[in-house]
């Protein structure tokens, strides 16, 4: 047995050794310092690392490896390879923390390096390009009430139910060509729904007269319009059982981004990536180079960046510095944004401080700090600016309009305007704590506040007013329509827009609970809890997930939403279309298809 023993340890080590890519270690390791090489790969311990991003989002961290080479190399072994876990989900990127929002798993953003030692070797050349991805799926059936709390709530009465199939893939190239460029690029795809009724016009054109066209309106049924839009004709839409609608596809390049090295000193990246500075993880004020916010609801979804031209200078053994130029399509040169940023180690954290300006935006001053105090990960950003980029609201002094007609729905008349000057801050602190118990469930905890400076103090009826003006901008307070009625230098008000009335609030609390391989490791549940405390309407998300036959996934989700009749998160829907705002009930039962790496 002792002599079998040996040998199989034999032949394990010989396998080791040659299935290894074959690579110089350097002559001193006790010298080499993952600071010397903004390139250099991660440390194993990423709470013990001040420049890791403790909460996994897509990291400017120099200190990262953008070019380090996969740790199973198809060249190498002869087989596809998974991606690993990268340095944008480092510290979620453990098995119970997708259970955490539900079933589907998250592809990483990058597919990163395992350990390295050798902080050069992420610009070694590759032979070949490496392919990768990643596909999921899952049937979701959805239940929604929205009359909680009223006479008219009934469980086995819901408003609405629907089965949703969904599936989407994400597949990556990572090219290096040689020891100083690499080449990366993701593309998704994911199956769409149709929405219950047929555009004729956009499905058979030619069914149609010239001039002709149809449209679907909110019952459901299409209308048919002459060239000179008038009703033609109406097709309803059957109620009756019904196939579904057949899905289509979606497709969209997610990045595509280009790295360069100049002497070992400037590093560069031109193309389309996500960009994070900030440190938070439901909320973060300091991110504001993305041009999609964070989804508290969804905070580790994938979010769109833009094009732009990152240079990266190391400076000393614990600072980088950072500039961003960002450009969109047909703009003039000075319409180029400049974000330039440095941070440096402080203690067993990181400071950063940014700052960012486009000549139509408002300027801001951005700072940042997050370190590890025992076993919790702490965070926090600071922003200052100058104005604002949002359409704010208020009360009209006139209010003849709302008390001219008691039917029309009009209860109270506002009126928008605009503050390019003045300073307007935000801030968010929070922490992250991660437990693994010898024996028993995997704890996750992640707690963060938002104070919003461009936010609203609680005033009654306020909220509900703006989102009815966004339906009818003629009742703006200030609008004069007829020409003649408008005094000297009159200037139209500013149209108000759905992004003008999120974060209504002035302050927020998010936090979720997770406890992963409860009783058996297939097990997990979780809790979330999203409070505008300015209003005190509430969303609750309780989740308890199921893994089955290795692939498959069973989850049962509730959403509950609380609050006033006019608070932000109460009834969205009803809120814009001048409903009955009740709190509302959401149901899902969720089954993950067979999915996974490639």
């Amino acid at each position: 047995m002792r002599r079998a023993a040996l040998l199989w340890a034999s032949l394990f080590l010989l396998v080791l050794v040659t299935s290894s890519p074959a690579q110089e270690a350097p002559e001193d390791e006790s010298e080499s310092s993952i600071f010397d090489d903004p390139f250099a790969a991660p440390i194993e311990d990423p709470l013990a690392d001040p420049f890791e991003d403790p909460f996994g989002s897509p990291s400017d961290d120099p200190f990262s490896d953008p070019f380090a080479p996969p740790s199973d190399d198809p060249s190498e072994t002869g087989e596809a390879a998974e991606p690993g876990p990268s340095l944008d989900d480092s510290l979620f990127a453990i098995d119970d923390f997708d259970s955490l929002f539900g079933a589907d798993e998250i592809i990483e953003d990058e597919p990163d390096a395992g350990i390295d030692l050798d902080p050069q070797s992420g610009l070694l050349e590759t032979e070949g390009v490496r392919w990768g991805g990643r596909i999921s799926g899952s049937v979701a059936n959805d239940w929604t009430w929205g009359t909680i709390g009223t006479s008219e709530f009934s469980v086995v009465d819901p408003d609405s139910v629907v089965t949703t199939p969904s599936l989407s893939t994400n597949l990556f190239f990572d090219a290096r060509p040689d020891s100083e460029f690499r080449a990366y690029g993701e593309l998704r795809i994911e199956a769409t729904t149709g929405d219950g009724a047929a555009d004729l016009t956009a499905a058979a054109p030619g069914l149609l007269p010239d001039g002709f066209t149809s449209e679907v309106n909110e019952d459901g049924d299409t209308e048919i319009r002459d060239a000179d839009g008038n009703l033609i004709a109406t097709i309803e839409n059957d109620d009756g059982p019904t196939t579904g609608q057949p899905p289509g596809l979606e497709v969209a390049v997610d990045e595509l981004f280009a790295d360069f090295t100049w002497n070992d000193t400037l590093f560069f990246r031109f193309g389309k990536h996500t960009i994070q500075w900030g440190t938070g993880f439901f909320f973060s004020p300091a991110d504001v180079l993305n041009l999609t916010a964070i989804d508290a609801e969804d905070p580790t979804a994938d979010r769109e960046g833009p094009v732009s031209l990152r240079t990266t200078y190391p400076f000393g053994l614990t600072g980088n510095a950072y500039l961003y130029l960002i450009t969109n399509a047909q703009t003039e040169p000075l319409d180029l944004a400049i974000a330039p940023k440095v941070e440096f180690a402080v203690g067993n954290g990181e400071l950063g401080i940014g700052a960012y300006y486009q000549r139509a935006l408002s300027p801001r001053l951005i700072t940042l700090y997050s370190a590890s105090i025992g076993e919790f990960d702490v965070f926090a950003e600071g922003v200052l600016q100058w104005g604002s980029d949002r359409v704010f609201v208020r009360e009209s002094d006139d209010q003849s309009a709302a008390t001219a007609e008691a039917d029309d729905g009009l209860d109270l008349v506002v009126e928008t305007f605009e503050a390019n000057t003045g300073i307007y801050g935000a801030a968010t602190a929070g922490f992250r704590y991660l437990r693994d118990f010898e024996e028993g469930p995997s704890l996750l905890a992640v707690a963060q506040y938002f104070f919003n400076g461009e936010g609203y103090r609680y005033t009654p009826d306020l909220l509900p007013a703006a989102a009815r003006l966004i339906t009818n901008p003629a009742e703006n307070g200030l609008l004069v329509p007829n020409p003649a009625d408008q005094p000297e230098g009159y200037e139209a008000p500013p149209a108000l827009g759905a992004n003008d009335l999120a974060n209504w609030g002035q302050h927020y609390l998010g936090a979720t609970v997770s406890l992963s391989s409860l009783f058996i490791d297939e097990f997990s549940v979780s809790l979330f809890a999203l409070v505008n405390m300015s209003d005190w309407s509430a969303i609750l998300s309780p989740n308890a997930s199921l893994g089955f036959l290795d692939r498959f996934n069973l989850s049962l989700a509730a959403r509950f939403t609380v609050g006033p009749d006019d608070g932000e998160f109460t009834d969205p829907a009803d809120l814009f279309v001048g409903g009955d705002v009740a709190p509302t009930l959401g149901l899902t039962l969720s089954i993950g298809m067979p999915g996974g790496s490639f």
